[in-house]
């Protein structure tokens, strides 16, 4: 009878492969391993150097009998493939560590690593396809948060955002305006898809930095860095840095504003650098959801300023932006009226 020591000798080098993370991640993609893929692990790993005939030979057979049928005779084949180049060679020194084990004993031996190999596949697959959970909620003020990817989200006031992930990729749900740095993820040499979503505004997401307002009444993006795809009811739009999109009467739509001016809450300064004041009655709107009641001339609307104001009060900022364009802002229940200085 053969015993536990005499099939796996001295050397554990198998048993300590197939349980090792990184290997089992590599065995765990969906096609079959490639020659470079294999080749590059083993140059990482050189201590296993020793048995990655016999390891890839045992992945390979998993692999195919887990897309086709495998026959006995295919089975004798690669263990006899095994065996003869230990003979030719590996010699003595893989004998010593292996053992001459018949083909029948390689069977019993390929049983028990495919059976581990497995067992480590269903645990990582288990863990890559665990859901992950956070929910997130602000009510008078802004707030900073951590994503469990390490992606950063600053919630404006009275917003909400519940973050789900799992081996297809991230979902944030986010009701309200969110500010969000993106970071990239990388799997199997592909980008991790990071997508924003809620009530038909869907925003997938390529590494970038933006803005987005997702409400009963207002759907918009504002795009700082990278690249951002929004779509709505079956229609999308590819966004470059600096735009603004929102969704007017069901159609997506590009403003005539930049961005940096809609995403100024998160930094808490509205910064002009040359804006007009077009641009200013349309982030008026935006920022404190008012509709805009004007009828100045078209010269007056292109005109530009430059300066810096503090967004933490409220009447101040409509203080200091009448000052700067020498126009009146009145706010009412509803609307903002705006009209020129006498």
């Amino acid at each position: 009878m053969t015993t536990h020591s005499e099939m796996y000798g001295d050397d554990q080098l198998l048993q300590e492969l197939f349980s090792n993370p990184s290997f089992i991640q590599l065995t765990a993609q969906e096609g079959l391993v490639d020659e470079t893929q294999w080749l590059s692990w083993f140059d990482k790993y050189p201590r296993f150097q020793e048995v990655s005939l016999i390891a890839r030979k045992l992945y390979e057979l998993k692999y195919f009998e887990s897309t086709t049928p495998v026959t006995e005779g295919y089975r004798s084949e690669v263990w006899e493939g095994i065996v003869a180049h230990l003979d030719s060679h590996q010699g003595k020194a893989a004998r010593r560590g292996l053992g001459r084990i018949k083909i029948q004993q390689w069977l019993q031996y390929a049983a028990i690593l495919i059976a581990a190999c497995t067992f480590g596949l269903c645990i990582y697959l288990a863990q890559t396809a665990k859901v992950f959970g956070e929910s997130y909620a602000t009510s008078m003020s802004k707030q900073e948060f951590t994503l469990p990817d390490g992606s950063k989200l600053w919630l404006n006031k009275h917003s909400t955002a519940n973050y789900q992930e799992d081996a297809s990729g991230r979902r944030l749900d986010l009701r309200g305006e969110g500010y969000l740095h993106v970071t990239k993820q990388i799997n199997n040499g592909k980008k991790r898809p990071f997508i924003v979503e809620h009530d038909g505004l869907k925003v997938e997401v390529l590494g970038t930095r933006f803005n987005i307002i997702n409400t009963a009444k207002t759907k918009l993006v504002a795009l700082d860095e990278g690249r951002v795809r929004a779509a709505y009811e079956g229609r999308d739009m590819l966004m470059k840095p600096g735009d603004v999109v929102n969704v007017d009467r069901g159609v997506l739509k590009r403003l005539p504003i930049k961005s940096d001016l809609v995403n100024s809450w998160q930094t808490g300064v509205l910064d002009l650098n040359r804006t007009s004041l077009n641009e200013i009655l349309i982030w008026l709107q935006f920022t404190y959801r008012m509709n805009i009641v004007s009828k100045l001339p078209s010269d007056v609307m292109s005109s530009t300023v430059s300066g810096q104001i503090d967004l933490s009060d409220r009447q101040n900022v409509l203080k200091s932006l009448g000052n700067l364009y020498h126009i009146r802002i009145s706010e009412q229940k509803d609307h903002f009226e705006i009209s020129m200085l006498k």
